[in-house]
C-alpha cells in the first residue's frame, strides 16, 4: 500500500557460539549447599552501603531524616505546652473554687444581720466584691 524504508525494521540477531549458563545463586560456589547461611558480604550493614550507592556520604542528611526530626521536635513542644495548659487550668480552677467559697462564706454571715434591708445589702456588697474585675 505504501512505501517505507524497510531498513530500519530489521532487527539483526546473532547467533551466540556460548550456550547461556544457569545464573549462580547465593554465591554460587558448588560447595556449598542451597540454603546454607553465608557470613560474607551480605553480613555488613546495609545504610553505608545503601548511602555510598546513592552517591552520598553516610552522615548526610535527606529530607526524610529532617522530617522525622521536626514531627518529633513539634510533638515535643506539643506535650510540653500541653502540659503547661493543664497545669493552668487546674491553678485557675483551685483559685475560682477558693474565691467562691470565701464568697458563700461571706453571704451566709449576711443572713445573720437582724433586718431583710440589711441582709439585702450585705448581699449586694458580697456579690458585688466576689464579681471578677477584668
Amino acid at each position: 500500500m505504501g512505501s517505507y524504508d524497510k531498513s530500519s525494521a530489521r532487527t539483526t540477531t546473532t547467533a551466540d557460539p556460548r550456550p547461556q549458563q544457569r545464573r549462580r545463586v547465593h554465591g554460587g560456589s558448588p560447595s556449598h549447599p542451597p540454603m546454607a547461611f553465608d557470613v560474607g558480604p551480605a553480613a555488613a550493614p546495609a545504610a553505608p552501603a545503601k548511602a555510598a550507592k546513592a552517591g552520598r556520604p553516610a552522615g548526610v542528611r535527606t529530607w526524610r531524616s529532617t522530617v522525622v526530626g521536626v514531627s518529633l521536635g513539634l510533638g515535643l513542644v506539643l506535650a510540653l505546652s500541653m502540659k503547661w495548659l493543664m497545669g493552668y487550668q487546674i491553678d485557675s480552677a483551685e483559685e475560682r473554687r477558693v474565691q467562691q467559697k470565701a464568697a458563700r462564706a461571706a453571704a451566709a454571715r449576711c443572713y445573720e444581720q437582724a433586718s431583710p434591708a440589711a441582709v439585702n445589702a450585705c448581699l449586694k456588697d458580697v456579690e458585688a466584691r466576689s464579681l471578677p474585675t477584668p
